[in-house]
């Protein structure tokens, strides 16, 4: 079996110089506020770009953190972010990752100049560490730059919501609205907060197993929690008492970004997935939010499938790469057929038993 190092990478505060920028490590005691500013002010920012979610994955995983900023040498001033985590995944390999578990990621920049000096050391940090690739999950900020291969392997799908939630509901394809009223008319009832962590772990860790995924560490959920703090919440869907799904929410600049779900499967006659979705949708409307974020999914995936049912502009997500070791782009989809085996056995585990392993495996994952 191959070896991977994972010790940490040594580097300097202010490691690189340009005519009129200088590439440093963030300093969380000191650029943490600032740097959230910057993102929050860009028209590309995310809310996997705050220091909120690069906190969340380092005290989970125990990833560690490379995050650089191109500032002016005099004024101190940003003109530029990128996230990034050294992951040493003993399935993968070690890797530089803009940014894990994050449906988006990659480079905020002011001006092309800053762009292109955050990209150059994030190369050169790469080259340095010799990790098998460097990946930037780009959205709505991919880099021209052809010796970047890109993997056509995710899009996302993301919705305008209107302050009159019908105008929504009547966007929304005819066979999807029926489930809705399906569910409507079964008795669901949908719910903010009302339940905690161990709850929603219990529901969110039945479906990742069902789907033959490992699933992560509780701490996660309790750690974002925590640094999100009234920008995440938990919305979920009872039956006759029962809880029957729920699905763990972030909220950032007007946007509803719905992130990890789950639901429990002899429930799906109710249309329960299709009722909360468009509950949370309704909700996003009544409390002013502007776009319904409804993430990524893996093309030709059951997840795919169920988004494309909404109607929402779908959109290619560029993820680039920068090949170090790797002399080829890299699978790390469970798409890959080499792990279909693995995934048909972990379906098949008692639930215990995945509850207990999936958190080992899962944080070798990004």
């Amino acid at each position: 079996m191959k070896a991977y190092w994972c010790g940490q990478t040594k580097m300097k505060t202010d490691i690189a110089h340009t005519s009129a920028l200088q590439i440093v490590s963030l300093d969380p005691s000191k650029d943490s506020e600032s740097w959230d500013q910057y993102v929050r002010s860009h028209p590309e920012g995310t809310v996997f770009h705050l220091m909120a979610w690069k906190r969340m994955i380092e005290s989970s995983f125990g990833h560690e953190p490379r995050y650089l900023l191109a500032e002016e040498p005099k004024t101190k001033e940003i003109a530029g972010v990128l996230p990034l985590f050294f992951v040493c995944s003993k399935i993968f390999g070690r890797m530089l990752i803009s940014t894990p578990q994050a449906a988006y990621g990659g480079i905020l920049a002011s001006s092309t100049e800053a762009r292109d000096a955050l990209l150059d050391q994030a190369r050169q940090l790469a080259r340095d560490a010799q990790v098998e690739f460097l990946e930037l999950r780009n959205f709505q900020n991919p880099i021209d730059d052809p010796s970047l291969p890109r993997k056509d392997l995710y899009v996302t799908f993301r919705q305008e919501l209107w302050h009159d939630p019908e105008k929504n509901n009547l966007a929304i394809p005819r066979k999807t609205r029926a489930e809705i009223r399906e569910g409507i008319r079964r008795g669901l009832e949908f719910n903010v907060n009302q339940i905690g962590i161990d709850e929603f772990y219990g529901i969110y860790s039945r479906s990742v197993r069902d789907l033959g995924t490992p699933v992560f560490s509780k701490s996660l959920f309790t750690n974002g929690m925590r640094e999100f703090g009234s920008d995440c919440k938990i919305f979920s869907v009872h039956w006759k008492g029962s809880l029957v799904s729920a699905v763990w929410t972030l909220f950032y600049q007007g946007e509803v970004v719905p992130y990890y779900g789950g639901s429990i499967k002899k429930y799906n006659g109710l249309a329960v997935n299709s009722f909360m979705y468009w509950m949370l949708i309704r909700y996003g409307c009544e409390q002013g939010y502007r776009v319904f974020d409804f993430g990524r999914s893996k093309k030709g995936t059951g997840s795919f499938n169920f988004k494309k049912r909404w109607g929402m502009r779908m959109s290619d997500l560029a993820y680039q790469y920068v090949l170090v070791r790797s002399q080829s782009m890299p699978d790390t989809s469970p798409l890959n057929p080499k792990f279909s085996l693995g995934i048909r056995v972990w379906q098949r585990l008692p639930l215990f038993v995945t509850n207990a392993l999936g958190p080992q495996i899962a944080k070798h994952l990004i």
